[in-house]
């Protein structure tokens, strides 16, 4: 028979929103002890990290808004909290702390005295948490980037004569985004074409940079395939 204790301590662990931050954090120092056992890798190298989703062209057909446009600020919604530019690992223990403790001290300090614990409130208060952990995180390992991520040392002078790869859906004269692979994590670029329209995917080489925008011009590189 479980001691009081414990279905004491359960009742507190998983109820209202505190029950997936519960599990995430269970999942957390199960992966760590499986990573110390060997059976899976900690992985603490910083992830080439590609922000920009991958749907497919046909998708910017449905959508009125300019999808390229959209991948863009998600990219840099997701870089903004420090994701992908550390290992997944380390920025994932810290979320998760910060995930658990929101989740467990405001609903057993505050939440739990206003609110029923129902799937609808707790979604919602998840939700909440779930932002300030977020934020939270990216305060929190802001410091740490800079002992995985090496100073810049790429300007637009080193870079121009270089390639990159076209990672929105296509790029031409008046929109588009590359990156540029670094030994940490890929620089993403903003592009103009020379004209030519460059799909996702393909490689460009960087020949212009203008200083006051902040894009470089790229054009297409040949292939042995291209007639």
């Amino acid at each position: 028979m479980m001691p009081d204790s414990l279905i004491d301590l359960a009742s507190r662990l998983f109820v209202g929103p505190v029950w997936p931050a519960s599990i995430l954090a269970i999942l957390l120092v199960i992966y760590a002890l499986l990573s110390l056992l060997g059976i899976f890798d900690l992985g603490l190298n910083a992830p080439d990290f590609d922000p920009t989703p991958s749907l497919g062209a046909e998708l910017t057909r449905l959508i009125p808004l300019n999808w390229d446009f959209m991948q863009g600020i998600g990219g840099s919604t997701i870089r903004w909290t420090n994701f992908g530019r550390l290992p997944i690992i380390l920025w994932g223990s810290v979320f998760a702390v910060a995930f658990w403790m929101f989740s467990y001290g405001l609903w057993h300090q505050y939440d739990s005295i206003k609110y029923m614990d129902d799937w609808l409130t707790s979604s919602v208060l998840a939700t909440r948490n779930f932002v300030l952990a977020v934020g939270i995180t990216k305060i929190l390992t802001q410091p740490m980037l800079k002992h995985f991520i090496p100073p810049p040392s790429y300007d637009h002078q080193s870079l121009l004569g270089e390639t990159c790869e076209i990672t929105t859906s296509k790029a031409d004269s008046k929109f588009g985004q590359a990156k540029y692979r670094t030994e940490a994590a890929p620089l993403l670029l903003n592009v103009r074409t020379d004209g030519s329209i460059i799909r996702k995917g393909e490689r460009a080489r960087l020949i212009d940079f203008d200083s006051k925008k902040r894009i470089y011009t790229v054009t297409r590189i040949s292939t042995e395939n291209d007639s």
